[in-house]
């Protein structure tokens, strides 16, 4: 795992101390630091620190910088299946964001996915710092996996490294792990191979003929469906969409690289970018396929926006618009084994998190795959 924090001090050590036991650190690594100015800000020095091997299924407590007597306390996934994700999108930092973050800490999840839009900067670069203040409790503790949005952006520069200059600084992926050249678009491996997961970036070239095309045609090739039962797609914009909210604005990316998707046989495509709930049915080509990807969007983490409220009813796709609702909330994927996965959708109702739209789905890893069986409709439109 990387470990990555922030501090004033450009003097503190780039070392995580780690071990077993609270206060017993075994183990330690170094890394390195940088850091980045944008008009009259200059950040702090921004660590990153990989430390392990570290063992499935165990928690681990850390220092940082040699400092401070209070431990960290993370927990590594585990080597097989079952696994827990938590999924939110477009976060923000709203009392919505506080509510939405208090639910998942009531969770006992192994790993979060992040679909673009995480703290709303929008080029005011002590937003930055304040987010990272926001989510410490749950992102020191789980791994945050993440890619890009629309309001991670600092300028309209054909450049990724300008135009996601603090993004791509603070939130380091482990693309370099698998051929990405790029930051904005990755993938890992979780459970021992059993589920892949593709981070793309809706903000990078995907057409034919680019880079992250190339790569993730070569990703998706490389993926034994033999060994990995799971095959998930992150990404911010949405390509099936029936909110007035951003209609149409993942169009073009979906021409390009859809069929890839649905020659692997991807099984879940998760979006935020529109500040709604909405799951579609298994799709490929605007039209219900069971070989084809279930598409979710997820854009209502927090944001300062507020919801995305009108929903196209006479829209082409409403016919594959299985649910939809503008709450704030969040999603949770248990994969159960190899063929089998439920998904919840948690709105945020008061100080609780309710379960308003549930369905289990199989793998398409199978020859046969299956159509979806909604074990739950929500009271709500």
């Amino acid at each position: 795992m990387r470990v990555s924090w922030v501090t004033d001090d450009r003097n503190v050590p780039s070392i995580v101390e780690y071990g077993t036991s609270p206060g017993r650190y075994t183990s330690s690594a170094k890394g390195s630091h940088t850091s980045y100015r944008y008009a009259m800000y200059q950040s702090g020095a921004i660590h990153h620190v990989t430390i392990g091997p570290l063992k499935p299924s165990t928690i681990y407590y850390y220092r940082c910088g040699k400092v401070g007597d209070e431990d960290f306390r993370l927990k590594t996934p585990p080597a097989q299946l079952p696994i827990e994700f938590v999924v939110i999108g477009d976060l923000g930092q709203t009392d919505w964001t506080k509510s939405t973050l208090s639910h998942i800490d009531a969770l006992d999840y192994d790993l979060l996915l992040l679909p673009g839009d995480l703290s709303y900067a929008d080029m005011y670069q002590p937003y930055w710092d304040t987010f990272g203040r926001l989510v410490e409790p749950q992102a020191s503790t789980r791994p945050w996996m993440v890619t890009e949005g629309n309001h991670d952006m600092e300028a309209n520069h054909q450049d990724d490294k300008i135009a996601f200059l603090a993004y791509n600084k603070r939130w380091l992926m482990p693309h370099e792990d698998n051929n990405s050249k790029s930051n904005l678009y990755y993938s890992f491996d979780v459970a021992g191979g059993a589920a892949h997961v593709v981070m793309l970036g809706s903000y990078a070239g995907f057409k034919q003929g680019s880079e992250q095309y190339a790569w993730l045609k070569n990703d998706l090739a490389n993926v034994d469906r033999q060994r990995t039962s799971w095959l998930l797609v992150v990404l911010h914009t949405p390509w099936y969409n029936t909110n007035e909210a951003h209609q149409g604005e993942g169009e073009d990316m979906r021409v390009a690289m859809e069929r890839l998707l649905y020659d692997a046989r991807v099984d879940i495509v998760f979006a935020g970018h529109v500040h709604a709930y909405e799951r579609f049915t298994r799709i490929y080509d605007n039209q219900a396929d069971s070989r084809g990807p279930m598409y979710i969007t997820i854009g209502d983490g927090g944001n300062r926006e507020g919801l995305a409220s009108n929903f196209i009813e006479d829209h082409k796709s409403s016919r594959l618009s299985v649910f939809r609702q503008a709450s704030f909330g969040h999603g949770r994927l248990s994969i159960v084994n190899a063929t089998s996965a439920v998904w919840r959708w948690h709105c945020n109702d008061d100080d609780n998190a309710t379960v308003a739209d549930e369905v289990w789905l199989e793998s398409l890893a199978s020859t046969k795959p299956t159509s979806l069986v909604a074990a739950r409709r929500s009271r709500y439109p």
